[in-house]
């Protein structure tokens, strides 16, 4: 398994030009700015991928289509971006991204298969 980290504002930079990132400020403790919540339009498809699993591991990863979503599931999940990092297990590919709860401060880690689209963008 290989392991390449990123930083987390690398991959807002590539996000699709279709979806532009807004500006949200976190609370002042945690110094974290939360991804903005999914689109109206997103919104089935992200409840659907929260509901079928968890990302905590590559064997529970959300199938994610596009950088866009990952972002979008951590906006429903009311997480900030902290790091990233890229793996691949075989044929597969992953981002693995740590967030933080501005709430608690805790960190999270969630995986996505990204194997749909890794790749083939550039």
């Amino acid at each position: 398994m290989r392991l390449f980290l990123l930083p987390a504002l690398l991959l807002a930079a590539m996000q699709a030009p279709d979806k532009p990132q807004a500006s949200y400020s976190a609370p002042a403790e945690t110094g974290c700015r939360p991804a903005p919540p999914p689109p109206q339009a997103d919104r089935r498809r992200i409840a659907d991928l929260l509901a079928s699993t968890n990302g905590a591991n590559a064997a529970a990863a959300f199938r994610v289509r596009s950088i866009s979503e990952e972002y979008e599931i951590l906006g429903a999940l009311g997480l900030c971006p902290h790091m990233q990092a890229l793996t691949q297990n075989g044929r597969r590919s992953y981002d693995v991204l740590t967030a933080i709860d501005p709430a608690t401060g805790a960190a999270r880690v969630l995986w996505f298969d990204i194997t749909a689209f890794f790749g083939h963008e550039f």
